[in-house]
């Protein structure tokens, strides 16, 4: 073609076809780029690196599936416990008492009046325990031993609230004690707290951690000795919950609640040792068949009269001291 214009439309022509050449080229190379860092990443790794990986990531979701599978069986177990306890009933008896030391009766009349005072769960109120007219073995036991080793005259009164937790005991039972104290605070030589049985639930029902039982704790303990005054020892002996024979069949629940109990447990002796005149007791290392009641939780009488005749022996230096004048905070 002779047209003028036909050599510059052929020139344009020329150069779109280049630049097309050139962008599927380009593409290509990219294309190709990627297919070969891919190839690379997986095919220049170093010898042992994938299989390395591979086996923790494999070992990684084997503890998550089995840290589900306990969690979900120990919730199911606990909600099937909780659903199929039965309750026992508290004790009849007397909740106050005196036991007097084994002295004459000519004695007796000179003698220094003290008081313990007991303040807690089902555990304080003697749930296991069949009627008694005088009273709750544990207290009553602590309380005889006290009065024959200090040769004192020992007033006791158990405060108590079946299935009750720490707050509870401060909403309820610190007005109770306010009232049986009365203005005569200084024979308040000891407060035993059972406690912590029923805040383990708190940590299922209301997500409360073992911070918060200890802070609540604490602030039990403060306004207690409002009350009874800054001399007298306040005693919070562990809870052999490791022990009870409920639980020993109910695998996993039993190891969680196992460590659940240490835990607590571990608060009351973190507050021994940052609370004045505060003594935390550990558990008794042996229980028999015999020292629990039929729900297998609670003690047996046979079972809270060993446990209270542990707990009195760690406690007895400490009043001793108190008496003598002196004052510290064993652990």
């Amino acid at each position: 073609c002779n047209h003028p214009l036909a050599s510059v439309c052929t020139m344009r022509m020329q150069r779109w076809r280049r630049a097309a050449g050139a962008m599927t080229r380009s593409s290509t190379r990219r294309r190709i780029t990627r297919k070969e860092k891919s190839c690379m990443s997986t095919f220049h790794q170093k010898p042992g690196q994938s299989r390395k990986t591979t086996f923790w990531q494999r070992a990684s979701r084997g503890f998550a599936g089995a840290a589900t599978l306990f969690g979900g069986v120990s919730v199911w177990q606990y909600y099937h416990l909780r659903n199929d306890y039965v309750p026992l009933t508290p004790p009849k008896g007397a909740l106050h008492g005196v036991e007097e030391p084994d002295v004459k009766d000519g004695d007796k009349k000179n003698l220094e009046e003290i008081q313990i005072l007991f303040l807690g769960d089902s555990l304080v109120i003697g749930i296991g325990c069949p009627d008694r007219q005088e009273g709750p073995v544990f207290a009553r036991h602590i309380s005889r031993v006290a009065a024959r080793a200090l040769k004192k005259r020992v007033c006791w009164r158990v405060l108590g609230i079946d299935g009750g937790d720490v707050n509870s005991m401060r909403e309820k039972l610190v007005k109770e004690m306010e009232e049986t104290v009365g203005k005569d605070s200084s024979k308040v030589t000891a407060v035993v707290i059972m406690c912590g049985l029923n805040d383990y639930k708190r940590l299922v029902q209301e997500g409360r951690m073992p911070s918060s039982f200890k802070e609540d704790l604490r602030k039990l303990i403060r306004e207690i000795k409002i009350v009874v005054g800054e001399q007298a020892r306040i005693v919070l002996p562990a809870l052999p919950i490791d022990r009870a024979p409920l639980f020993k069949p109910l695998f996993p629940l039993n190891q969680i609640l196992y460590k659940v109990a240490k835990i607590w447990d571990h608060q009351k002796h973190l507050l021994s040792g940052e609370e004045n005149e505060v003594k935390f007791i550990r558990e008794p290392e042996h229980y028999k068949e015999d020292d629990w009641a039929i729900d297998g939780i609670h003690p047996s009488e046979k079972g809270y009269r060993n446990w209270a005749d542990h707990i009195v022996k760690k406690m007895l230096p400490g009043l001793e001291n108190i008496h003598s004048g002196e004052s510290n905070s064993g652990l």
